[in-house]
Parts: structure tokens; sequence; C-alpha cells
């Protein structure tokens, strides 16, 4: 009889234990997205140091850059991507959209982590337009998560263009095996026809926000966006818009946690 209250004890005792145990933290991933306006600010100069500091203080892990440029100038090769990947200390990838004589323009992607994979697709368009690109790097954090960062900005010249391009990218990544991370500069609000592709399979990561993501723009204008893919194991943190630097480009730039359960 004593064995077996000696043995129930214990069994109690070990539910106990594994009934207190603490629950796993998720793992946090901090993501900025931010037109840069080809590297320029709002008075014509260089916003490539207000682009570093804001990394700096920042420090976000995964970086989305829009309006980036690659070209010689005075004789000297301009590489956005690089300039600031070598004094934030980040791996980075660069996607060219448009091709001219004095070199190129298009979007990139920065990493506290090295990219396993690359990707670089033209989203679809008119004819003879040079086509926008969407730039994917994939990333193993840990053995227990590897996803996708995707970077893009829709055609702002034509609606046809921009309905059709947010269509392909909904088919082409919201059923992705590992979880995606896309920053995109869409050039239109909420309400409009673009942003309905992102309802299905996607966390807007400031969903119900009315601040504009254009310094000049109106309340509601939100034009900039970071899509989580709806998994049963991620969720946005934060959100914010950076505000400290107006005078950077025409966009404020944007700052979301996003969780891994």
């Amino acid at each position: 009889m004593k064995t077996l209250v000696q043995l129930v004890l214990g069994l109690i005792c070990l539910m106990g234990i594994s009934g207190s145990s603490p629950q796993v933290k998720p793992i946090t991933i901090k993501v900025l997205s931010f037109n840069i306006r080809h590297g320029e600010d709002n008075f014509g100069g260089s916003n490539l140091r207000t682009v570093i500091k804001l990394i700096k203080e920042h420090q976000p892990h995964l970086v989305a850059l829009q309006g980036v440029d690659s070209l010689v100038s005075e004789g000297q090769l301009k590489f956005h991507m690089r300039q600031i990947a070598l004094q934030t200390n980040m791996y980075y990838a660069y996607g060219a959209s448009d091709v001219l004589e004095e070199g190129s323009q298009g979007v990139g992607i920065l990493s506290v982590w090295p990219f396993e994979k690359l990707q670089k697709l033209g989203l679809p368009g008119r004819p003879n337009i040079p086509p926008r690109m969407l730039l994917c790097g994939l990333i193993r954090h840990s053995d227990k998560l590897t996803f996708r960062f995707c970077n893009t900005q829709l055609d702002y010249t034509s609606a046809m263009d921009r309905g059709l391009q947010a269509a392909f990218l909904n088919q082409l990544l919201g059923e992705s095996i590992q979880p995606v991370v896309l920053a995109v500069d869409m050039g239109v609000k909420p309400n409009e026809q673009p942003y309905f592709s992102f309802r299905k399979n996607w966390f807007d990561a400031a969903r119900g926000s009315q601040l504009s993501t254009r310094v000049d723009g109106l309340p509601g204008e939100r034009m900039d966006y970071v899509f989580i893919q709806e998994q049963k194991r991620v969720r946005v943190g934060t959100y914010k818009l950076i505000r400290d630097y107006p005078d950077a480009s025409t966009h404020y730039p944007i700052l979301t946690t996003i969780e891994f359960l």
C-alpha cells in the first residue's frame, strides 16, 4: 500500500513539473521598409547617410529598399546597396528593374543573416515597358525557421499593370510552403483594387492604420506595405512609421516586428 501511494505521488509531481514548463518564446524579427527615392533627399542632396543612420539606430534584422540606383556618375559607380551594406555590416542583394545607359535602378534587400538562395522575377506588365522586379531571398534563421524575404515596387504609371502585378504576387507567394515576408511600394491606398489581392492569404502589418506613408500624404493614404503570409504560427508584433527624418524622402520608413511562434 505504501509503495502504491509513493507511485501516485510521484506521478502527480511529474505532471506538475511538465504542466509548469515555460512556453517557448517566439522568434521576433524586425523589418524596415523604405523607398529611398534614388538616393536623393527632398532638396536634391544624397540621403544615404540618413538611410545608414536609420538602420544603425533601429537595428532591423531585415531591410527592404525601393528606388535604389546602381549608376555611373562622373566616372564613378554609385551602387547604393553596396554602400549601405558596407556601412551597416549586412548581407545584400539587388534586383534591377530599369536598365539605362549609365546603369540601372530597382529594389534591394539587406539581412543580418546570409541568403541561402536568391530569386529575381520580372512582374507582368505592358509590352516594351521595363518589367518591375520581384526580389526574394531565402533565409535560414535556425533549424526551426526558414523563410522568404521579398521586396518589390509596382508600376506607378498604370493602374491596370498594378492590378495585374498584385494578383501575380499573391498567386506566386500566397501559397508558399515557407513563410513569406513581403515589402511592397504599391502606390495605392487600401481601398483600391491592387490591395484587394492581399486580403486573402496575407496579414497587413498596418491593418486598420490611417497614417499616410507619404510625407505630404493625407490620412488614409497608405502607399507602402509590409505583408506577412498568413500561417498559424506567424503574427504581427508592432508597427510604426519613422517620422524623424521627413526630408530624407517623399516616403516615410516603415518599421514592423514579426513573431514566429
